[in-house]
């Protein structure tokens, strides 16, 4: 499972706006697009979603930006792929992942994520997360295989059993 690039959005004073993407290999009209429908008009914080635009395909998670003396506001971090045979469990928890031991070391900032996703995206593609947040804080995770798990299935075969039985 290796995406093509990670994006970073936020709730900007005029709406979602893109912060950063890594690497930037996608057009402006496309990341125009990626950063609006990745965020749904109802998303809350811990919310996962996946969608398409045109031949590529994405998943997004929800989060808080806790800020001071004002409401928080809300980010996504993104991964998109050039097909759909990616697996969507393993984003979610990694998204997760990281952003719970961010938010728990007091580090859940944009400038912090953006500092993060080359070695995140470096992770995806190899295989293994090792990001150091802070002096005492690393984020490891490994995958033994990031594509889907699951076998390749063709499922009009059991439903054509299933309907002569």
């Amino acid at each position: 499972m290796k995406p093509i690039t990670l994006c970073l959005v936020q709730m900007g004073n005029k709406g979602l706006e893109l912060v950063t993407a890594y690497p930037k290999v996608l057009p402006k009209k496309v990341l125009d697009e990626l950063t609006y429908k990745s965020m749904p008009m109802s998303a809350k914080p811990g919310d996962f979603s996946s969608g398409s635009i045109g031949d590529l395909f994405y998943s997004s998670y929800i989060f808080q930006l806790p800020q001071e003396d004002v409401r928080h506001n809300i980010g996504a971090i993104i991964a998109v792929f050039e097909d759909m045979k990616y697996n969507l469990e393993g984003i979610k928890k990694t998204f997760s992942c990281i952003i719970k031991e961010l938010d728990g070391k007091s580090l859940l900032k944009l400038d912090i994520i953006q500092e993060i996703l080359p070695n995140l995206y470096t992770g995806f593609v190899k295989g293994v997360i090792n990001i150091k947040i802070s002096s005492i804080a690393t984020i490891s995770i490994k995958f033994n295989d990031m594509e889907s798990s699951e076998e390749e299935k063709d499922y009009t075969e059991d439903l054509e059993e299933d309907l002569w039985r």
